[in-house]
Parts: C-alpha cells; sequence; structure tokens
C-alpha cells in the first residue's frame, strides 16, 4: 500500500504562495519609491537652479493704455534657457494675471531683454505701479517649474 503524505504538499504550495506574494507586495512598495524619489530629485534640481537664476528689473513703462514695455535683466548664471512669467499691479487689487515674458531662452546670461507685456489681452490695467517676476524652466518633460521666488519693481 502507498501512503499519500497530503499535508506536506500543502505546505509546500502555502510557502511557495506566501513567497510569491511577497515578492509582488515589495515590487509594488518599489516602484511607489522609485516614482517619488525621482520626483523629488528633479523637483531638487528645479530649485537649485532657481537659487542661482538673478532677474532684475531695470525699466517699466506704460507705453499705451494696458501695455507696457518691460526691461529685465539676467545675472550671471549658467543655468540654460529660462522663461519668465510677469503680473502688473495697480496698488494691491487689480492685477493683469499671469502673462509670459516672451519665450524661454530668450534672456540670456548677463543679458538685457526689453519686451512689450500686453495686459489687455488677459485683465487690463492701466497706469500699474508694480510688477512682479519669477523664473521657469522646461523639466524634461516641457512641462514649466516655476520657481519659488517671485521678486517685485515699483515704477
Amino acid at each position: 500500500m502507498r501512503t499519500q503524505n497530503k499535508k506536506g504538499l500543502s505546505d509546500i504550495v502555502t510557502t511557495v504562495i506566501i513567497i510569491v506574494l511577497s515578492l509582488v507586495a515589495i515590487g509594488i512598495v518599489w516602484v511607489v519609491v522609485r516614482n517619488l524619489v525621482e520626483g523629488g530629485a528633479e523637483q531638487i534640481d528645479v530649485n537649485q537652479k532657481c537659487l542661482s537664476v538673478e532677474l532684475s528689473a531695470l525699466t517699466v513703462n506704460e507705453t499705451s493704455s494696458g501695455v507696457y514695455a518691460v526691461t529685465l535683466r539676467r545675472g550671471p548664471d549658467s543655468e540654460g534657457d529660462i522663461g519668465v512669467k510677469v503680473n502688473i499691479f495697480l496698488g494691491v487689487a487689480p492685477n493683469s494675471g499671469v502673462l509670459d515674458f516672451g519665450t524661454v531662452g530668450d534672456l540670456d546670461a548677463i543679458g538685457t531683454v526689453t519686451r512689450t507685456v500686453n495686459t489687455n489681452t488677459a485683465t487690463p490695467v492701466s497706469g500699474g505701479d508694480k510688477i512682479e517676476f519669477t523664473a521657469f524652466f522646461l523639466d524634461v518633460s516641457g512641462n514649466e517649474q516655476l520657481c519659488s521666488q517671485t521678486k517685485s519693481f515699483e515704477f
């Protein structure tokens, strides 16, 4: 007579299932952690670039109602192409909303650029007295990554 030890086979199957489930769980956790680490590293890279960019406004003149000639200067950094967003204010309440200052790459290191900013395309601001400007970079996906430092200039 042959006797089969079914309990021994059941223990082996249970152990294999537990090992496979553990490996699947470790894989899922690894994917989540890797994405968090890579996303954090990219954000650190953007913040590092932002800290070294020096931007200053030289002049802002209203050339016609709601249209401004804005001159910005970039300091000596080596962070590559940047873009700039501007917002023109009249007092504390009305503002133009965020507008592009040219295109990415217009403002080279140790460069000065004058661009026309037309608030009439967004929220018209005539007689503005302050401008805020913020640099941004394009990430590897082509998305704008705004710097956290916003500077202002009263005119």
